[in-house]
């Protein structure tokens, strides 16, 4: 096998690409990376374009000379070059990774490859980091060959072949590498897995880092099965309530045996939050949420967002909304639209003659107040508290339920009713509240 191999599979596989970006620290990895990339694209006039990203990260009192060696490397290879500055905010390995992949997302293009220097031992380190971290098979995939990274496509061309093997072509090729003294603190996970925990395997299971490669592979289908039929029963589990908020409804999802049903709130959770539910977390929202009492109102916070049950479903909404102020009232005319912080889109429409509220001089839209009273035509005078509650309003919108004033008089609320002595007469003139909450994906609720 010639060692170009794996980047002329890359330009039969994505011959689109305009512009290949090798991530370029310029340590060994990364140079033979791009030393490749140069040796097969030199002389092609229709070859993408070749461009090297050095990211600097400022943790390293030698981070600049390290940019000044990658620029001059480019400069002698006619390589194009770009330095970008990471804020990290400290040197932990999590904050590191995050910080660079901000830099890449940020640069590449549509069109874009990126182009990563993950070679077999980096996997294999990663998939022993994630086994140690209690990963499932999604976890101990490891890191994929090819994902989308912004608008662009990430691809690890090299994820078959051996740190050895990089080392080889390095020293050949006479290249001169930086060597990143943080290479070697034992503080950090990996660079411990790396130096204490694979020689062992190795001497004891030689061949263990492409062993380790073959099963994040077979992990990586497994999970890919078993997303798709997360996502199969996911689809039969989603709905829309009728304020237009998205939900998960619990009826469908209790017909599932259990190992379904957390890969159904694995799901769930993925699509719309900012972070992996780890199993504690899933045992929570099932014990504590789920099975919680019918009259109660259970929450659990996962990350930025916050889980709520109501009506036999569960919702997922963002944090903030619970600590946005109450909304201010405002005057409206008919015709008009207003866009409310906090409580969503509210518009009073003309209605035809009979139907609706009836017409007044001035139209007031304001919220809910403590110990207010509203008679809906036909019913009894209630709190209006416990209107709202009767007319399956979920709690964390009922302040945001826009009421309607007619001349100064509570004349309706939106989702519940037309107050009484405000329906609009025979042959005479009404208006009608239509309301979407904040979150709702359709005009959900009006009042007649």
């Amino acid at each position: 096998m010639r060692s170009v191999d794996p980047l002329e599979r890359l330009l039969e596989e994505y011959p689109a690409a305009r512009r290949w970006v090798v991530a370029f620290s310029g340590g060994m990895d990364s140079f033979v990376l791009l030393d490749l990339c140069v040796r097969l694209l030199a002389g092609s006039e229709s070859a993408p374009t070749l461009e090297a990203l050095h990211v600097d990260h400022g943790v390293n009192p030698e981070s600049s000379a390290w940019g000044r060696h990658c620029e001059a490397v480019c400069a002698a290879r006619g390589v194009a070059f770009s330095l970008r500055r990471a804020e990290p905010g400290s040197a932990a390995e999590d904050r590191l990774r995050r910080a660079r992949y901000q830099v890449f997302e940020s640069f590449c293009r549509e069109d874009d490859l990126l182009l990563l220097a993950h070679h077999q031992d980096d996997q294999a380190e990663t998939v022993l980091l994630r086994l140690l971290r209690g990963a499932g098979p999604a976890g101990l995939a490891g890191m994929p060959a090819a994902r989308p990274c912004g608008s662009a496509l990430l691809c690890r061309p090299l994820l078959e072949w051996p740190r050895e093997r990089l080392r080889e072509h390095a020293l050949g090729a006479g290249l001169d590498w930086i060597e990143d003294p943080s290479n070697a603190e034992p503080g950090y996970a990996r660079n411990f897995l790396r130096r204490e925990v694979m020689p062992v395997l190795e001497s004891r299971w030689p061949g263990a880092a492409a062993r380790m490669g073959r099963a994040a592979a077979h992990c990586a289908d497994a999970a890919a099965i078993c997303s798709t039929r997360a996502e199969e029963d996911l689809q039969l589990c989603r709905a829309l309530d009728r304020f237009g908020q998205g939900c998960l409804r619990l009826g469908p999802w209790r017909g599932f045996p259990q190992p379904r049903r957390r890969m159904v709130l694995r799901e769930w959770l993925k699509a719309h939050t900012d972070q992996a539910a780890e199993a504690r977390s899933l045992e929570t929202l099932v014990t504590e949420v789920i099975e919680a009492a019918p009259d109660r109102q259970p929450r659990l916070v996962i990350g930025s967002s916050v889980v709520r049950r109501f009506d036999d479903a569960l919702y997922l909404l963002p944090r903030r909304a619970e600590r946005e102020p109450a909304p201010t009232p405002f005057d409206i005319e008919p015709g008009h639209t207003g866009q409310i912080p906090g409580a969503g889109r509210v518009s009073l429409l003309t209605e035809k003659p009979g139907g609706g509220v009836r017409a007044g001089t001035r139209y007031t839209v304001t919220f809910r107040g403590a110990g207010m009273l509203c008679r809906i035509s036909g019913r009894p005078a209630k709190p209006l508290k416990q209107l709202l509650a009767e007319a399956g309003i979920p709690p964390w919108l009922r302040d945001s339920v826009p009421l309607l004033l007619v001349d100064g008089q509570l004349a309706a609320v939106a989702g519940v009713g037309v107050c009484e002595g405000f329906e609009a007469g025979p042959g005479e003139q009404g208006v009608r509240l239509v309301w979407t909450p904040v979150g709702g994906e359709a005009q959900a609720l009006v009042t007649t």
